[in-house]
């Protein structure tokens, strides 16, 4: 009979209130809750410190970059130097400048148009540099003195007198060769010309770092005082660069700046 009693005792439900989704947990004590967020705060605090720190550079690391920045120095030092030599045998030298001078006279009285020096003391709006030399083939020279003619504010630069500047007048033959609409005529002066601006400027080539012939530069806007070389970054400002270097006619240079830029001035340019 005890048997089964034990049996029927063991195949009884557990109540309800002994199941362990019921069962009471010990309440903790408000110091222990805070005990527990300090800790916790103090776990984070370091976590994030140690993700802070940064690892210390080598000597090397530090020796590479002071080498750097001496070099970096020297090259500028070596460049500002390179401008002020070229600047002070050219346009601060009174026999190169008058020579310049002499030259663009002549130019603007064959091309019949108004002396520079006469014009506005203070130059504004775009530009369109086309960078050659002598030793292009002269009738690309004579194709790129035609094409000019189509865009406002566009010259052709040269970097120098044909000779190194002792005599000034086998560059002003070639010049002249150049923008004379007819290749044959031998009229002189009585010959149509385009009317391209011509220009000698070793500053310009200095500015826009020109290694290359033949280079369009196209500068957006340019401000600056004075009659004086366009190359001079200590008068003349700009702003908006761009080049295209290569053998190209004009229409096809100012069109490729164009698609690139999407400057608005560009894409009137392009249209022409």
């Amino acid at each position: 009979m005890k048997n089964r009693l034990y049996a029927l005792i063991f195949l009884l439900p557990i109540p309800s209130a002994l199941l362990a989704s019921d069962i009471a947990l010990p309440k903790i004590s408000n110091d222990m809750q805070k005990l527990a967020k300090e800790a916790t705060s103090n776990a984070r605090i370091k976590a994030l410190n140690v993700q802070k720190v940064a690892p210390k550079p080598s000597k090397n690391l530090i020796d590479q970059v002071e080498k750097l920045a001496n070099q970096a120095k020297k090259q500028a030092e070596t460049q500002k130097n390179t401008v002020n030599i070229l600047l002070n045998k050219t346009v601060r030298n009174a026999k190169w400048k008058a020579k310049q001078t002499q030259l663009i006279q002549s130019l603007n009285k064959t091309l019949d148009v108004e002396d520079e020096a006469k014009q506005s003391e203070t130059v504004s709006g775009h530009r369109l540099y086309l960078f050659v030399s002598s030793s292009m083939p002269k009738n690309k020279m004579r194709q790129y003195a035609r094409q000019l003619t189509k865009y406002p504010n566009a010259q052709m630069i040269m970097r120098g007198f044909i000779g190194g500047g002792k005599k000034m007048q086998p560059t002003m033959a070639y010049i002249k060769s150049i923008i004379t609409k007819d290749a044959h005529c031998n009229r002189g002066v009585a010959c149509k010309t385009y009317k391209t601006k011509f220009n000698i400027d070793p500053v310009l080539f200095q500015r826009y770092q020109i290694t290359q012939v033949p280079t369009l530069v196209y500068v957006d806007d340019i401000s600056g005082g004075g009659y004086c070389s366009e190359g001079n970054t200590k008068i003349v400002n700009t702003k908006g660069v761009h080049k295209f270097i290569g053998l190209a006619p004009i229409k096809y240079m100012v069109s490729e700046l164009a698609d690139k830029t999407k400057l608005s001035k560009l894409q009137l340019l392009k249209t022409k």
